[in-house]
């Protein structure tokens, strides 16, 4: 059995990436740092600026 974002043991590594925008919000995309074939195209999170806020303001 293997815990939650884990696979064959290891912990899977997330990576953020901010895209700024001159038009129109910035967005900020959560991804596997070595995904899979199919995490290519499914593991993907992205929100809008303003829809995210800094961890430490939420603490």
């Amino acid at each position: 059995m293997s815990l939650s974002g884990e696979r064959h043991g290891t912990p899977e590594l997330i990576q953020s990436t901010v895209v700024t925008y001159d038009d129109r919000p910035d967005e900020c995309t959560l991804h596997p740092l070595y995904p899979g074939d199919e995490e290519r195209t499914t593991a993907w999170i992205t929100a809008l600026e303003g829809s995210y806020i800094d961890l430490a303001a939420w603490c």
